[in-house]
């Protein structure tokens, strides 16, 4: 549904001692994705917890979108700044964006 978090990744600065942290406060389970240092949630939660990057610097929540191009419009259109579209082969499109008060957000538009 247009509107509700779909995702969530929580950049970290130890990935080891993030996923056993939120596993012993919220009994997560992960699984690093594809052999990479990117973790995913396997039970329950949908997200990751990632280490801190160039292209993650801080946590991200993405949003769920029927329409990424017109979301993003509205978003320009409001004072705010569209991001980059950004594919996801075989899941859909994302675009990081901020709003009219500077704050990040990500938008995902799935296939």
């Amino acid at each position: 549904m247009s509107g509700e978090v779909n995702w969530f990744e929580l950049a970290v600065d130890d990935t080891a001692k993030a996923t056993k942290f939120f596993g012993t406060v919220l009994g997560w389970q992960t699984a690093p994705f594809e052999g990479q240092d990117y973790h995913l949630v396997t039970n329950g939660a949908a997200g990751a917890i990632a280490p801190k990057s160039a292209e993650l610097p801080a946590s991200r929540v993405y949003f769920h979108v029927a329409d990424l191009d017109a979301t993003l419009a509205k978003i320009g259109e409001l004072g705010g700044k569209p991001g980059d579209t950004i594919p996801i082969p075989g899941f859909g499109r994302i675009a990081h964006c901020h709003d009219d008060q500077g704050t990040s957000f990500s938008l995902f538009q799935p296939n």
